[in-house]
């Protein structure tokens, strides 16, 4: 009689700590995803600043700070899992010592130490809504100093 007591609590305490620890692993599971999202923007924005900021031209001969199409390309090659899409990319350049600033791409003009910025903004929407918080805005912006010609002596 006592061993099925004893069989009958182990089953209520297996009911009662089972949905905590499922909450408690798919917490677990959702901010991995949150993070791994997170690493793919910032990559991201990092790589396709990388590229605008190179020396060199596309396969038409537009130099690369110039190739929109390119740097928007570069952004969504690196982010693998990350869903980003081109409304998700902001491409800007910028000149700190003249104050110089333009949020068009490819820029109307460029001068020597004028820096891309590109910005990479999604939404991160969880599998399971543990504490409903709906999406979860990710973000990352890099500034590049343009590299437009090298020369070597």
């Amino acid at each position: 009689m006592k061993a099925q007591r004893n069989r009958g609590q182990t089953l209520v305490e297996f009911a009662l700590i089972l949905p905590a620890f499922l909450m408690l692993i798919m917490g677990i599971v959702e901010f991995g995803r949150l993070v791994i999202n997170y690493a793919g923007v910032a990559s991201s924005s990092r790589e396709a600043a990388r590229y605008g900021a190179t020396v060199g031209v596309n396969a038409f001969g537009v130099e690369h700070f110039s190739d929109c199409a390119g740097i928007r390309a570069e952004a969504k090659r690196v982010a693998v899992i990350a869903p980003i899409t081109d409304s998700d990319i902001t491409i800007q350049y910028d000149n700190p010592s003249t104050g110089f600033f333009e949020a068009s791409c490819p820029p109307s003009r460029f001068e020597l130490g004028d820096r891309i910025i590109v910005s990479v903004s999604i939404n991160f929407d969880p599998i399971v809504p543990l504490l409903n918080l709906g999406s979860i805005p990710l973000s990352s912006e890099t500034r590049r100093t343009v590299l437009r010609d090298v020369y070597v002596k």
